[in-house]
């Protein structure tokens, strides 16, 4: 578990031991305090809302089942890459998504609404990224999400997904590099 997570005063180590000795009331603290996060990555991973919660139910019963050898968001993230080698579909975002991301930017902007072109761009944008990543192998697809959307570190990229430091460096540039050869066309466009 990553720390940051738990609300202040929590210890995790106590709670974990808990929650192995069958306390269901601190497994419920568990699962609410880490359900908004998990389902996050799984989204991000499977661009699909349903199998997002499915994700995360699905997670939460394999750590109830294997609480002490396994961290919660790497089973997230391995439940995620065998749900995709089982889909082998082009994966999309829901309109949901798009809509709320929208809605989103405009309460947060300080200006008036954006113009309907700018709004157009900012689409294409978004679709033309979504399509980048989706070009990525799936390892460098885990560490870019983990690092550029839920903004973990290096050290704890490594650590969720198994890999040494410099692997998750080398996927993180490889994926960079991808990326904006993918959206290259668009900086010429700006």
């Amino acid at each position: 578990m990553i720390p940051r997570e738990t609300e202040p005063g929590v210890d995790e180590a106590r709670l974990i031991q808990e929650i192995r000795a069958g306390d269901s009331v601190g497994f419920e603290y568990f699962v609410r305090q880490y359900q908004r996060r998990i389902t996050r990555v799984a989204y991000r991973l499977l661009h699909d809302t349903g199998e997002a919660d499915c994700a995360a139910q699905e997670s939460f019963l394999r750590a109830w089942q294997n609480l002490n050898e396994t961290w919660l968001t790497r089973i997230c993230i391995n439940w995620c890459k065998d749900r995709l080698k089982r889909r082998r579909l082009v994966l999309y975002f829901h309109q949901a998504a798009e809509d709320s991301e929208e809605r989103r930017s405009r309460e947060t902007a300080p200006h008036s609404e954006p113009s309907p072109e700018r709004r157009a761009h900012s689409r294409e944008i978004r679709e033309r990224l979504r399509q980048a990543i989706e070009t990525l192998s799936p390892r460098q697809k885990t560490v870019f999400v983990l690092k550029h959307f839920e903004e973990l570190s290096i050290p704890e990229i490594a650590e969720l997904t198994g890999l040494d430091t410099g692997t998750v460096k080398s996927h993180l540039f490889r994926a960079a590099h991808k990326i904006r050869e993918c959206l290259r066309d668009l900086q010429k466009k700006a």
